[in-house]
């Protein structure tokens, strides 16, 4: 009877050991940060190492949740210009390339990005924070992210597409109907959709060639005859137009968004041939 005892209460603790551990692996994530409190159902594994070799295993708001980590820890892939892979670990390349473009550009000055692009504000009161589980289309997934600041419930939305076998975010989107992709590109509008692509280089033009140099918010043209810089504007399109202090402006027009080729439209009405020579 002694040894029947000690069986079963060895028998005993082993199923509570079991129980206890069973709880905790089913425990929500919470992100530790002052006034917030996020709450989610992911399985969150290490962020772009699927455990089956597909992206679904690692479900798509793992990586959100761990931006908002970083975040909230003072390791923002924003706003810093030292480690460049920080940006592509979550990011897409096209919004990656613009991501950093704008934190490499600015220097001391405000970028595209004014605020925090994570809850859209740049005052903040967090709470009731939360990341909802991601809706899986294809190769694609949405992730919906919801808080109150300052007592007014918002919504940020996350786009994310399969990257090599990993969840990358696209695009994040907000209520107002703007996205941070579309402050970027509204302020580098010389890039391509590509993120790879800029006016920028040599260029043949009629029988003379301009040197082409991005600016914030603008393109410095430098001819190879002649002193100075003229200044030209993105206007539209594949369309950039010199901005002259009197009279009509000079334009480049391209055939497409590789900026390759194309006319030069000259104020005196005169259309010449355009060509990237480097």
């Amino acid at each position: 009877m002694k040894v029947t005892i000690t069986f079963l209460s060895l028998s005993f603790a082993v199923l509570i050991t079991a129980i206890s551990a069973c709880s905790l692996n089913s425990a929500n994530v919470n992100i530790p940060a002052p006034n917030i409190a996020a709450n989610t159902n992911a399985n969150v594994e290490p962020v772009g190492t699927p455990s089956s070799g597909s992206a679904e295993a690692v479900a798509p708001e793992a990586i959100v949740v761990d931006l908002y980590k970083q975040h909230n820890a003072k390791k923002s892939p924003f706003f810093q210009t030292k480690n460049r892979a920080l940006v592509d670990k979550y990011f897409t390349k096209p919004l990656a390339d613009l991501i950093w473009k704008d934190a490499t550009s600015s220097k001391n000055e405000v970028g595209a990005i004014d605020g925090d692009p994570l809850y859209n504000t740049q005052d903040m009161e967090i709470k009731n924070f939360a990341v909802g589980k991601g809706e899986i289309k294809g190769d694609t997934a949405t992730v919906a992210v919801t808080f109150t600041n300052f007592g007014q419930k918002s919504t940020v939305t996350y786009a994310l597409k399969q990257v090599n076998g990993a969840w990358k975010i696209d695009d994040i989107k907000y209520v107002d109907g703007d996205s941070l992709m579309k402050w970027l590109k509204d302020t580098y509008s010389g890039k391509t959709a590509t993120g790879s692509i800029e006016f920028e280089g040599k260029y043949q033009v009629g029988d003379t060639t301009c040197a082409v140099k991005p600016a914030k918010m603008s393109f410095e043209i430098r001819w190879a005859r002649g002193s100075g810089v003229e200044i030209f504007l993105f206007k539209e399109g594949t369309t950039f137009e010199s901005s002259p202090d009197k009279g009509a402006p000079n334009s480049f027009v391209f055939d497409d968004d590789t900026y390759n080729s194309g006319t030069f439209h000259r104020t005196d009405g005169k259309v010449l041939p355009v060509k990237r020579v480097k």
